[in-house]
């Protein structure tokens, strides 16, 4: 496929964030990606779960007119006893009609079909930025993955146009899509959310097999990686845990150039609350550092140890 077809490729894109410093190296401009082949508990991105547009109540708008009701040709949307509207996701055609009619910007749209060309010529204008920093594009998600021919449009774009590129992955992908991809990545930011495949289906819907194997391809391939460990409560915050995902790193070999943890912290909740969604986890604080501390001292010896990203 050459450049000009590469830009016609069509994606659904979630958000484009620029100046991110938690991304990679660098400032970078992050492309968000729509679907994921997990289901984890505790996804700070539930809109991007799916691959297709799709719309959200935004319940603190809502008024309760039911006018978005009146047009739905699909019946998927409901109203609760409090006036809250439901979505049934498997009834919903994404036709727009109750958006178009909501006057309080009580349903919204999650996802834009955009070509990757279009993208590109956005993350472009932050070239001068990566330049100075040593930054560049990152494909971030959901699961980046989850769009293969859209994610390797957008790779081989970055690297016409001189960009530095990262992928922001779960490794939860065929290898036949995800190798194409890495021709074109400078650094993988690979998630290991927990070494024990039972627990990992409990968790993220799926076992950890084809993650753990792909991380060793990605290895013995020699890209560059940075290990990235979500850090959440009861799911996977343990030592022994944290001994075994530093032993992998360890035989992942001198291209992990360190590891991020990524403590818990509450702010998806309020998210979901918005979004009239369930969320297993309590509000308030975040992780306090003191319940961080020991998983970086195990961590510490395996590879360099940043909390936060």
């Amino acid at each position: 496929m050459n450049s000009v077809d590469d830009s016609n490729v069509l994606g659904v894109v979630n958000d484009i964030q620029r100046m991110s410093m938690c991304d990679g190296p660098g400032y970078r401009t992050t492309v968000f990606l729509k679907g994921c082949y997990l289901d984890c508990q505790w996804c700070h991105n539930p809109e991007g779960k799916r691959r297709y547009p799709e719309v959200f109540p935004y319940i603190p708008n809502c008024t309760g007119c039911r006018e978005c009701l009146d047009v739905c040709p699909t019946g998927a949307l409901t109203l609760e006893e409090d006036n809250k509207p439901v979505i049934d996701k498997g009834l919903c055609s994404a036709c727009l009609q109750c958006v178009k009619v909501c006057k309080y910007d009580a349903l919204v749209v999650w996802g834009k079909i955009m070509t990757a060309g279009e993208v590109i010529d956005e993350v472009e204008k932050d070239k001068p930025f990566y330049v100075t920093s040593g930054g560049g594009m990152t494909l971030s998600g959901g699961e980046p993955m989850a769009q293969p021919e859209f994610a390797l449009a957008l790779m081989k774009l970055a690297k016409e146009r001189g960009m530095d590129t990262a992928l922001d992955t779960a490794g939860s992908a065929p290898w036949e899509d995800l190798e194409k991809v890495l021709e074109y990545t400078d650094l993988v930011l690979y998630d290991i959310k927990v070494m024990d495949s039972k627990s990992h289906k409990e968790y993220s819907g799926h076992g950890n097999e084809l993650i753990l194997e792909n991380a060793r391809r990605i290895a013995a391939n020699g890209i560059k990686m940075r290990i990235r460990i979500p850090v959440i409560p009861d799911r996977n915050n343990t030592v022994k845990n944290m001994e075994e995902t530093g032993k992998f790193i360890e035989s992942l070999g001198d291209v992990v150039q360190g590891i991020d943890l990524l403590p818990y912290h509450p702010y998806a909740g309020s998210k979901y609350r918005i979004f009239g969604l369930p969320y297993p986890f309590a509000e308030g604080e975040g992780l306090p550092d003191q319940d961080v501390q020991p998983f970086i001292n195990v961590l510490i010896d395996y590879a360099d140890v940043t909390v936060g990203g």
